[in-house]
C-alpha cells in the first residue's frame, strides 16, 4: 500500500478498508434461480394490464403504489451477463421513490431517498432490481458534455449494468459490499456497457473527487478519519485511471462481462492501481 504520512493506527485503517473481501472466496455453483418464480407471469400480465394494476396486486398489495406516470412504467426479465434478472424501470422519479418505498421498505419512505437511483433487492428467494432515470449519482448531462435526453437514456443503462454487477458479484462470491472497490467495478461495467469505453473522469465526477453534482464519496468515505479519507480519495482516482488505460488493451477487450468482474475482484484495489 502506498505510504500518505499516516500513523500505524491510520495504516491499520486504510488497509483493513482496502482488503479484499473476495480474496480466497470459492465461486458458488448450481446458482440458484428460484427468485425468478412468479415473475414471467408478473410480466406477462403486465403486458395486458399494465404497470399499476400489476404491480400493487402482485408486488405490493399491503402499500399499493400511486403512479404519476405508471405509462412510463416497464417490466422485463433481463437476460443480463450475470443472468435473468427482474427488472422495474420507473422514468418518473416520484414513481420510482414510491416504488422503492412500498415494495421493499414496506411504506416507510428511506432517508435520503431523492438521491437514490437504483435499488437492488437480494435474498434467498427473491432477486430484483428497480432503475429510475434521474442524472445518474446527480451529476448533470453538461457536466460530461451530453444533451439532456441522451444521458437521461445513458443513465438508465450506466444504473442497469452497475446494479447487473452487484448481482454477479452475490450470485458468484456471495459478497456485495457498499464500498469503494464494489462500486468501482460497478461504475466501470456500467459505463462501459453504456457508453463502448470508460472514463476514469466521469467516475471521478460521479464520486465527487472532481467538483461538480456528485457526491458518492462522502457515502463510501463517512466512517473513516480525516486523512485515511484523502489516501483513499488518491487510491480510488489512481485505480479508476488505471482501469481506463486497461479497458484500451487488447487482453480486455476480447474478455466478457463476467471475466473482467471476476479479474477485479480477485486483483482488489491495492493492486489494480499498479497492476492491471
Amino acid at each position: 500500500m502506498i505510504q500518505y504520512s499516516l500513523d500505524e493506527q491510520e495504516k491499520q485503517e486504510l488497509e483493513h478498508y482496502f482488503s479484499n473481501r473476495f480474496s480466497g472466496c470459492p465461486e458458488i455453483e448450481n446458482q440458484n434461480t428460484d427468485y425468478l418464480n412468479g415473475w414471467t407471469n408478473i410480466v406477462t400480465l403486465f403486458a395486458f394490464f399494465g404497470a399499476e394494476q400489476i404491480i400493487n396486486q402482485k408486488l405490493c398489495p399491503k402499500y399499493p403504489v400511486k403512479f404519476y406516470c405508471p405509462e412510463q412504467v416497464r417490466i422485463e426479465i433481463y437476460p443480463s451477463f450475470a443472468g435473468e434478472i427482474p427488472i422495474i424501470y420507473a422514468d418518473d422519479a416520484r414513481d420510482f421513490e414510491q416504488l422503492v418505498t412500498n415494495i421493499v421498505h414496506k411504506g416507510i419512505r428511506p432517508e435520503n431517498i431523492s438521491q437514490t437511483g437504483a435499488s437492488f433487492v437480494s435474498g434467498k428467494t427473491i432477486w430484483f432490481i428497480i432503475l429510475s432515470a434521474k442524472p445518474y449519482s446527480n451529476v448533470t448531462a453538461g457536466e460530461i458534455g451530453l444533451d439532456e435526453k441522451t444521458w437521461t437514456e445513458k443513465s438508465m443503462l450506466i444504473r442497469r449494468s452497475h446494479e447487473c454487477t452487484h448481482f454477479f458479484t452475490k450470485q458468484i462470491y456471495g459478497i456485495s459490499n457498499n464500498i469503494l472497490h464494489d462500486e468501482l467495478m460497478a461504475d466501470f461495467i456500467g459505463l462501459y456497457d453504456a457508453f463502448g469505453f470508460y472514463k476514469a473522469e466521469w467516475f471521478l465526477r460521479f464520486m465527487g473527487i472532481i467538483t461538480g453534482n456528485g457526491g458518492r464519496m462522502a457515502v463510501y468515505t463517512k466512517d473513516l478519519s480525516a486523512k485515511v479519507k484523502v489516501a483513499a480519495t488518491a487510491i480510488i482516482s489512481q485505480a479508476a485511471y488505471q482501469l481506463e488505460k486497461w479497458s484500451e488493451t487488447e487482453q480486455f477487450l476480447k474478455m466478457t462481462n463476467p471475466e473482467r468482474i471476476k479479474l477485479m475482484c480477485q486483483t482488489g484495489i491495492s493492486q489494480l492501481v499498479s497492476r492491471i
